[in-house]
């Protein structure tokens, strides 16, 4: 389901740079200003990258985003497989840094 390929490897990197980012001024701008090369910076490789248009959004006190995937597995979503809902309601508060109840 990831739109970019990256090595597994590289997650803690990527984590970090986000937390970063999230904390330091001088690292957000950074990230607002190109999230592309802000990726690249933390591993993830050009051609992951190549041709998309990568577009940082930023949750606030008030403000809640919500990434809504390009497409799903429609069999698997026919079928209500329990193992690939529970994927995409996972992945679908995963970016939410609010506690799951």
């Amino acid at each position: 389901m990831a739109r970019i390929p990256v090595s597994k490897s590289a997650i803690a990197k990527i984590g970090q740079a986000f937390g970063e980012a999230a904390n330091n001024p001088e690292k957000r701008e950074a990230f607002r200003a190109d999230p592309a090369a802000y990726l690249r910076a933390c591993g993830v490789s050009e051609e992951s990258l190549e041709g998309l248009n990568v577009v940082l959004h930023e949750d606030d006190d008030s403000t809640l985003h919500l990434v809504l995937p390009a497409k799903v597995d429609e069999t698997r979503l026919a079928v209500q497989d329990q193992d690939y809902l529970k994927m995409l309601g996972t992945m679908a508060v995963l970016g939410c840094c609010r506690p799951v109840r």
